[in-house]
């Protein structure tokens, strides 16, 4: 009866030995994670909590911490991207708006000198209302911008013939290519691809893709419309020493402008609204840079 007693008290020593050390364990790892949740606390770090110790509870306690660390750290990114792009936007905004309207307040003062002759007068007033006109087309696409960014652009698609929309583009801006001593070699066959689109909206498009070649171009203009088995096909090519290889991958991006000087006064939104409006329609749009040569191609489906 002793023998089965001891034996007794040994197993129930060991058991406790055994319960003793588990419990020393779970505690030492517990205040191990504590210590490292104060460094995370403190720290701008990409580390994570680790376990020295398999205890299955506290092994799912870390991984669940890490996961939530992680998604705060994505969170934390993400509003500082944004922080960052609404100063950028603000600073752009600020840029545009500021430079015509400081060049048409020098005007307005040299309007006011008494000895200012009369046709010197009228250059100034024209002078004037160009800044003016910039600010409003500014202004313009601005009010666009945010109202497709808020999803608050309503598009009455339908189908249209196509090339008659690019052609009526094209014919807007042929006193432009003339002024700038270009001949656009155009090529818009008279049978038109049918697309299901907005009429407005794809005119824009190509306005704001026109707009942008005559603004950054350096001639060797061409038009091609092109129909596929897909739908239509659309290529606006010109000449440019601006354009660098790694500007493609922003040139859709909202406010950015290969003219590092930002002298043209251009908003950096064309390619952008036309970018959204594009495939708000259905379409594609994508950019190439060979050879000197820039290229916005444009795509729809048939409609």
């Amino acid at each position: 009866m002793n023998g089965v007693l001891w034996a007794a008290v040994i197993l129930l020593a060991i058991a406790a030995g055994i319960l003793s050390a588990f419990l020393h364990g779970y505690r030492r790892q517990v205040r191990a994670l504590k210590r490292q949740m104060d460094f995370l606390k403190d720290t701008d770090t990409n580390l994570q909590l680790s376990t020295a110790l398999t205890f299955r509870d506290v092994d799912d306690l870390a991984a669940g911490i890490n996961e939530a660390l992680e998604r705060h750290r994505r969170t934390e990114q993400a509003l500082v991207r944004v922080s960052r792009n609404y100063k950028d936007t603000i600073t752009s905004i600020s840029h545009d708006l500021r430079t015509p309207l400081t060049s048409a307040s020098g005007y307005l003062q040299m309007l006011r000198c008494e000895n200012t002759p009369l046709k010197k007068r009228e250059q100034y007033l024209e002078a004037i209302d160009r800044r003016i006109g910039a600010v409003r087309r500014l202004l313009d696409q601005l009010f666009e911008f945010a109202r497709i960014e808020a999803d608050e652009l309503v598009l009455d698609p339908k189908r249209l013939l196509v090339n008659n929309v690019l052609r009526d583009a094209v014919s807007l801006f042929y006193d432009d290519f003339c002024q700038k001593g270009a001949n656009p070699d155009v090529d818009i066959p008279d049978e038109s691809a049918i697309v299901f689109a907005d009429q407005d909206a794809l005119r824009r498009v190509f306005e704001n893709i026109l707009q942008n070649a005559l603004v950054h171009g350096d001639g060797g203009y061409r038009i091609r419309s092109e129909q596929t088995a897909s739908g239509c096909r659309i290529r606006f090519e010109n000449a440019t020493h601006t354009i660098e290889d790694g500007d493609l991958a922003h040139i859709f991006d909202r406010f950015y402008t290969t003219d590092r000087s930002r002298s043209r006064r251009t908003t950096g939104l064309g390619l952008s609204i036309a970018k959204k409006l594009t495939e708000r329609m259905g379409g594609t749009i994508g950019a190439a840079l060979e050879d000197g040569i820039f290229t916005i191609t444009v795509s729809f489906p048939s409609g």
